[in-house]
């Protein structure tokens, strides 16, 4: 061959060669060193969200959840209250709702003295030859009794109060006929409802 076309090939062939190196050192720098994904990647990493995962409940959510859920399973107040038989309920049950109608103030500490005594109960309790019965609770000077003077008759019959749901309740400067109520019919529900101040012993 000719000196010049001599040249001219080895210079295409120089061309080809370097253009072939540029591709490949592209490429593998590619492969090897994603920049861009890098860098779109990290970019998503630390993007904040502001969407709670799939099945995660948000604290606000969870909190108002929480108390639906106490609403519902608080027990709800009886619809109606009925005079009931005093004589027929338990009688811690008239002692704590005669303590919540007349002494409301001194009931935590009546409950906290119940809950530290053991073997015997923080009231007396006697009976009457008709059914009665009478209690006394020595450390609040709370009667609770079902023996009615013959002189308060008129006014229980004209105030229309159920004989047999009257008992006199006396506190230390009151006594007061009071009727036991219970709540939809459900003696564990009841309730002391004072009626009228009375006189007595």
């Amino acid at each position: 061959l000719k000196p010049v076309r001599l040249r001219h090939l080895q210079a295409q062939c120089a061309r080809v060669r370097r253009r072939a190196c540029e591709a490949g050192s592209a490429a593998m720098g590619s492969t090897l060193c994603p920049m861009d994904a890098t860098q779109t990647s990290k970019e998503q990493e630390l993007r904040p969200s502001h969407e709670a995962p799939a099945g995660v409940v948000p604290a606000g959510g969870d909190a108002q959840a929480q108390a639906a859920q106490a609403a519902a399973s608080r027990p709800q107040p009886p619809a109606n209250w009925e005079p009931t038989d005093a004589r027929g309920c338990d009688p811690e049950l008239l002692v704590i709702a005669s303590i919540q109608a007349f002494c409301p103030a001194a009931l935590r500490r009546y409950l906290q003295r119940r809950s530290q005594v053991t073997g015997f109960q923080c009231f007396d309790y006697t009976t009457h030859p008709d059914g009665g019965f009478r209690i006394n609770v020595p450390s609040h000077a709370l009667t609770i009794d079902t023996e009615l003077s013959d002189t308060w008759q008129a006014q229980i019959t004209e105030k229309s109060l159920s004989q047999s749901s009257v008992v006199l309740v006396k506190v230390i400067g009151q006594a007061a006929l009071a009727t036991v109520e219970a709540g939809d019919g459900d003696k564990t529900k009841i309730r002391i409802v004072k009626q009228l101040e009375v006189e007595a012993d």
